[in-house]
Order: structure tokens, then sequence, then C-alpha cells
């Protein structure tokens, strides 16, 4: 037989074997001919691979400021690697690491970003565009310490480096100058500085103190950028508890552009002026904080800002761009994210995500010339079954606060009397979004379950009062917030309430801990990645750059060196309530994590087993605060799809044969 004959064979044979290991749905309302294990198009289930290592998946496009080159990621043999196609040659190569990669400013150096099993300790990589195989220089070579990228300076490869390599609880301001390798120190840090503001000439225009509970701004006067000597003056003064995050300098180092609440409730995208502190509010939203906004390197002006009430909106402050942003993302609800703007303002990369699928793009705004890039990967899910809409939804918590979340719906069966995941973001001062990146809501939901993402008061996003709601409140409102969610569903019907789990990482692990130790009753199972069970080893234990944002978690959730609040938070702490748990837990855990430690887990487990629980323990010697490589990803959606199987009755696919080659990467 033709060796090709036998490979077919041979693979048809396998995924018989990979098909028979699948469970099928013993839910009521998952059952034929409704199920989702029937043969119709709309009920395919989507092997696991397509969500977590995708075989033709690329993403993080990125021109050269001269638009010469192009630069994504994307797959490298069986792992992630690193991508630059000459535009005006069509010339390709590749260079095989897990790293972050930017362009520096002259266009032929890449800088990458990358640390070691996720210890979030990153060194900074050089590259040479026009030979990847030449290997990469480590120009932060200091072990335990992490060094980003501050700022390009125009003209020339150089860089502004903030490193916590002298103090691992400061970050001193370094210059690299790229001809000599030669890292020098421009700014040493006092011990309270929390951002250096600098602009494109390499000069050092300001800096943000922390003294007590407030933010102070502090210019050197007379202004010498490069030297540390010299009086500092204040420009203003903040509260601690002011959300204020500077974007870069305007035209003439003028004014800074930064997102800030100071003296509202929402976000708003601003001007504060390098002379009087003064702020210029250019656009705000009353309903929600400005998310996120583009200042173009090169004009130094604000091109695109995003806010997010339930879908993604725009605002476009260039009549061109907008022109070219309407025409990617023509009339269908979508988002659309700017990654890359060439130095001439001509062409730019994006990323477009639409209800069934999206596209990673490059136009050129003089021709007007789209051209797609690559199709993302829940271009090629939708092709093998139709995607799950996540949909917004607004309920009231029991307090009467109103309440935003997301709810994706499984395919193909009634919404009705559903077994549910009550899926928690992390942070907790993060937030859903819509459509936002995340593959497990829609990996969810095709194996059968309703989805529910609670924007929980203490999210992010919706203005500093809804944010301060959560103060004090961990296992408390913000706990009865996602039960509140859960009993919308129920009321409407939509939710089997004997089959709820609730799942999530970080402070979703901890929330999910929470859920099963002092709501028992509530959920028929739970899922905690990378979760925290004690909170005041926690804050104890946190890594020493958290030193700044430590009178935040204070404020929210206690401190551990007054026995009063200890004791309170102890309280608060899952670790403790072992005993109250009645349905198993499947918990999952980085062994490099450096924010929330490994033995957050281990007690917990330890706890558990004590108390004679069922739980089930998953370890990733390769990872931190979450998985960097496709093969752990995977372990933890299998673990995922076949222990909700078995507790909520949706289906799992079974062995999915990239993991018998997972030990290879």
């Amino acid at each position: 037989m033709h060796k090709s004959r036998i490979l077919s064979a041979l693979l048809a044979l396998l995924t018989l074997l990979i098909a028979a290991c699948g469970t099928t749905a013993t839910h009521p309302s998952l059952r034929p001919p409704a199920a989702l294990s029937s043969s119709t198009p709309a009920n395919t289930l989507v092997p696991v691979r397509q969500y977590v290592a995708d075989w033709d998946g690329a993403g993080w496009y990125q021109l050269s400021p001269d638009g010469l080159q192009l630069m994504w990621i994307g797959r490298v043999g069986l792992g992630r690697g690193l991508f630059v196609k000459d535009l005006q040659t069509t010339q390709v190569q590749s260079l095989k690491t897990l790293g972050f990669p930017r362009w520096a400013l002259d266009s032929r150096r890449i800088y990458l970003s990358m640390d070691k099993g996720g210890d979030e300790n990153p060194h900074i990589y050089e590259l040479d565009s026009r030979n990847l195989s030449v290997v990469g220089k480590d120009i932060t070579p200091f072990a335990g310490a992490a060094s980003f990228v501050q700022n390009d300076i125009t003209g020339s490869a150089n860089l502004l480096i903030s490193s916590n390599k002298r103090d691992r609880k400061v970050f001193d301001l370094y210059v690299y100058t790229q001809a000599t390798g030669e890292l020098k120190l421009l700014a040493q840090n006092p011990g309270d500085v929390a951002q250096w503001l600098t602009n494109k000439k390499g000069q050092l225009l300001a800096r943000v103190r922390k003294q007590d509970l407030e933010w102070v701004i502090e210019k050197p006067s007379p202004i010498q950028a490069q030297t540390q000597a010299g009086q500092w003056l204040p420009l203003l003064t903040t509260s601690y508890f002011d959300s204020m995050a500077t974007l870069g300098m305007g035209p003439n180092d003028a004014f800074v552009w930064a997102l800030s609440n100071r003296g509202r409730n929402t976000q708003a995208l601003v001007k504060i002026d390098m002379s009087t502190g003064t702020e210029e509010v250019v656009f705000s939203d009353s309903r929600v904080d400005v998310r996120q906004a583009w200042i173009n390197p090169e004009s130094q002006q604000a091109l695109v800002a995003t806010i997010e009430p339930d879908y993604p909106e725009l605002k476009i402050f260039d009549t061109q761009l907008q022109a070219a942003i309407q025409r990617i993302q023509g009339n269908s609800r979508s988002r659309f994210q700017l990654t890359s703007m060439s130095r001439d303002g001509q062409m730019l990369t994006g990323v477009l995500t639409r209800e069934d699928g999206g596209q990673h793009v490059l136009y050129n705004l003089k021709t007007e010339q789209l051209t797609v890039l690559a199709q993302s990967s829940r271009s090629r899910i939708q092709a093998i079954s139709p995607l799950p809409v996540q949909t917004p939804m607004t309920f009231n918590a029991r307090d009467g606060l109103p309440l935003k979340a997301y709810l994706t719906l499984p395919q193909g069966v009634p919404a009705k009397n559903l077994p549910t995941v009550l899926y928690v973001h992390g942070g907790p001062w993060q937030r859903d979004s819509w459509e936002h990146g995340d593959t497990m809501p829609s990996f969810l939901a095709n194996r059968g379950y309703a989805v529910l993402q609670v924007n929980y008061r203490g999210s992010s996003g919706y203005g500093r009062s809804f944010q301060e709601a959560a103060r004090g409140e961990f296992a408390g409102k913000m706990h009865d917030d996602l039960i509140d969610g859960v009993d919308e569903l129920v009321k409407q019907g939509i939710s089997d309430r004997s089959k709820i789990a609730i799942m999530g990482a970080s402070y979703g692990g901890y929330a999910s801990l929470v859920g099963m130790t002092f709501t028992p009753d509530r959920f028929a199972c739970g899922i905690s990645f990378v979760g925290m069970s004690d909170l005041a080893s926690l804050l104890e234990n946190a890594p020493p750059y958290w030193e700044f944002g430590k009178p935040w978690w204070f404020s929210y959730v206690g401190d551990p060196s007054k026995p009063q609040e200890r004791a309170l938070m102890d309280t608060k702490s899952p670790l403790f309530k072992a005993d109250k748990v009645k349905g198993p837990l499947l918990i999952l855990h980085g062994v490099n994590d450096p924010r929330v430690k490994y033995d957050q887990s281990t007690r917990m487990v330890d706890a558990l087993q004590k108390a004679g629980k069922s739980v089930d323990f998953v370890t990733f010697k390769g990872a931190g605060h979450g998985t960097q490589k496709w093969s752990d990803t995977l372990k933890y959606y299998r673990k995922t799809e076949d222990f909700l199987s078995q507790c909520l009755g949706g289906n799992s696919r079974g062995l999915d044969f990239y993991e018998l080659g997972a030990w290879a990467f």
C-alpha cells in the first residue's frame, strides 16, 4: 500500500478512536434529537485544538515604521514563532519564539519581550529583521529583574528602558544605545516614583511619585532631561484613588495625553498641560469609561478612542481614518482594533472581529486598498460549526445596583433549562467585553452550556462609583452580584438551577472557591485556575513591584499586618472553609506564578483532601499566572471539558489528537 494511503488509514483509525472517547450529553435539555452530538451542521462539536492551537492561526500584525516590512506571530513547527515579510520582495523569514515583538524606529531592529516560564520578569532581546537566523542579543540580562521598553528614540534604534534590576520594588530609567550596546542609567528611582514621563528625544520630562495617598507629578526645574541633578517642582497633585494613565506626549511636549477620571465619575481622554497641570477633556462618555486611545506616534495626535457600554464603540478623530475603518467594518456588528500604522500615516493594520468570524487586515489609506492578511481562528471555527452569539444583558443586583453582563447560548437547542457555567473574570479590576479574544465562552457554549459573564461591582469600565462599590465586598456583595445574575437566568427559564458551575482565573478562581465554600448549595461544581484561597498571604507574598498598588488592595480587602483586618480577611478566604464544599472541584495552577503563588492552590487542595472532598489538581510546570504554551492551554480546556461533562451533563468530544504530540512542545 502507498505510504500516503497508509497514513490516511491510520489517521482515519485514530479519528474513530478519538470519537469513541467522547461523551454524549446526558442533560435532558441537550439530548437527541436536539442534542449537540447530532449530525446536523449547526450542532457539530469543534475540536479543542481549534480554540487553543489553531494550526493556521496568526496575529499580532505590525507594520515597520517605514511601511516596507510586516511582522506577525504565527506557527513555526509545533510552536509559536515570529515572521517578517519584506513587502517589496515578498521574502519571508521566521523564528521560533514565545516572545512579543515591537519594531524599532529604524525599521530594521526588532525588540522582543520575553520572560522565562511565566515568571513575569521579561528581558528585552534585540533582533535584526534582515537576518532572523542570527541569535538575538539579550540587552537586559538581569536575572530575576523585569525590564520594559519605556520609549523609542526618534531617528534611531535606541531606547529608553525601565528596569527593577537595582531594586525589585521600583524601576530606574536607562538609555540603551544600539550602536554600542551600552545601557546607561538616566534616572535613579528615589523609592517612590511609580512612572517616568519621557519623549521621543529620549528626554525625561516628568515623574509620578506616590506620597502617602496622593500621586504627585513633578517636573525638573529647569528641565534638564539628561541629568539626575536639580530640583523637582510639583505640576499637579491628585488622589491615590484617582485613575490617571498617561499615553504619550503631545506636539512640542506641550501636554501629555492621558486617560483620567480626576474630578469625574467616568474616565475620559484628556490633555494635561505641562505648564499648569490643568486638564482639557477631549472625549468622555457619561455611561462608561474611555477604555483605550490610540495616539499617533508620529503626529502625536489622538486618532481613536474606545468605549464599551454594551458593544464596542469607536470615536475616530481623523476623517480619513474614519472612512477607512467604516469601510473595513462594513455594516455588520463588529469590533475593530488598530494595531499599527506606518510613519507617513498611509498604511495601517488592524483586527476585525465579527459575530461570524474575523480577519487581520492591511489597509492603504491612499489607494483605499484592503488586504486580508489572515482569517481569524473564529472564522475557521465558524466553518466547522456556527459560532454562538454573545449578547449583552442588564439586570439589577439585590440592592438595586444596575449590572451588566454577557450571555452566550449554545446553538441548536432551545434556550430553556440549560446547564450553565458562571464564568467570572479576573482582576477583579478588569471587565468582560463583547468578543474580546477569550475563546472559553464560545468553547463552553459549543459543548452545550449557557455561559454567563457578569461585570460585578468592582469591575473596571463603568465609572468610579461602580468600582468603589466593591470596597470591603470580597465574598460579600461582589459574590452576591454573581448569584443575582444566575438567579436572573433561572427566573427567565434559561438555566437549570441544579446544574450550574462556577469557574474563572485569578480573582475568577477565587470567586469559584468562594462559590463552592460560601454558597455550596448553589453550584454543582467549580473550577479555579490560578485562584487565590488565602487573602492575607496573597498580599504578604506579593511581588516586590506590587508595593505601590498595596494601598489599593488594603482599601478593598484589608491590611494583613493589622490583626483585626487580617481576621476579617480570613473570614473571606475559602482556605478556611474547605469543609463546607459539597460538589467536586477542579483546581489548576502554574508553578511559576509570581502573583498568586502556587501554594494558594496546594494549601487549598490539602485542606479539601483532609476534609474528604472531591478535588482534581492539575499543575503546569512551565507556566505562571496563566499559560503560554498551547500544550498547557490544551490541557486546561480538555480537563474543563471532561470535568463539566461529568458534573453538568454537557458534551465532551474526548481525546484530541494534538494531546498525543503535546509532549514534544
